[in-house]
């Protein structure tokens, strides 16, 4: 678990693959992403959003490396959408909460129901939309999901998620849900939680403006393909498979040397 961690917590800070100046730095994809919000908006098909936040220099939790970016969800994507135009008979997915796992892929498993029957009461979702649950303990417990297979595109679940459908192709989903499963978000977002013991929920408000961190997109594949690699082998060492000797050495000579390569003390 703790070499999980700490593999989410390398990626989403920029140590886990090193950066390449040739790299479209992450302001050209926020200027993408805006223009793309604003075709939205004039063609109608979102609300223009009165409560963008800035972030502050005391919001952020780290530096950023060169060509990275600070901007948050509601900057990139629709939060909590509502599907439309979609007929009663259709056949869709529902995802209740036992269905969303709690694995770094953002799995999820489904079932079909008619659309009339969960279009009201239900969250809804379409398809490569990115949420988390905002209950306890299944928010703690980091079940985040990146919904795709939905029946016909769309569906609807639990109403204990927060959603967010990103505008543009230019920020990567697993990248944003590396950010939401990583150490320091968790940690963030549970001590924020309001409400009573055994039903405390993350605001929409954290979800929607927490500093997340862009980095150039072709760096956003890299760390995603690196964390797929460096996961693998954390499965083979659960596994207590042959190969597990290999992975282990593997994973130490990686991490060690990312955090050898730390700048100062206060960094490593």
């Amino acid at each position: 678990k703790k070499l999980r961690e700490l593999i989410l917590e390398l990626a989403v800070r920029g140590k886990l693959v090193p950066q390449d100046p040739n790299d479209e730095p992450a302001s050209i994809l926020l200027e993408k992403i805006t223009a793309g919000k604003i075709q939205f908006i004039n063609s109608k098909k979102i609300k223009k959003s009165s409560e963008l936040q800035s972030i502050n220099d005391e919001g952020k939790p780290f530096e950023l490396p060169n060509g990275w970016m600070w901007t948050s969800l509601a900057e990139i994507a629709e939060i909590n959408p509502r599907n439309i135009d979609i007929s009663d008979d259709v056949d869709v997915s529902f995802i209740p909460m036992p269905l969303i796992s709690t694995d770094i892929s953002g799995y999820h498993e489904a079932e079909i129901r008619k659309w009339i029957e969960i279009k009201t009461g239900y969250t809804h979702f379409a398809e490569g939309d990115i949420a988390i649950a905002k209950i306890t303990p299944c928010f703690e417990n980091s079940k985040a999901v990146i919904f795709s297979g939905l029946v016909n595109g769309v569906g609807a679940g639990t109403t204990e998620l927060h959603v967010a459908r990103p505008y543009t192709e230019n920020v990567l989903p697993l990248f944003i849900l590396l950010n939401i499963k990583s150490p320091v978000y968790l940690k963030k977002g549970e001590a924020g939680m309001t409400g009573t013991a055994g039903q405390k929920r993350l605001a929409k408000e954290f979800f929607s403006f927490y500093p997340l961190p862009i980095p150039p997109l072709a760096e956003q594949y890299r760390i995603v393909a690196k964390v797929d690699e460096l996961m693998s082998l954390c499965d083979q060492l659960e596994q207590k498979s042959e190969a597990s000797l290999a992975a282990h050495q593997t994973l130490v000579e990686t991490l060690l040397a990312t955090l050898t390569e730390s700048a100062d003390s206060s960094e490593l």
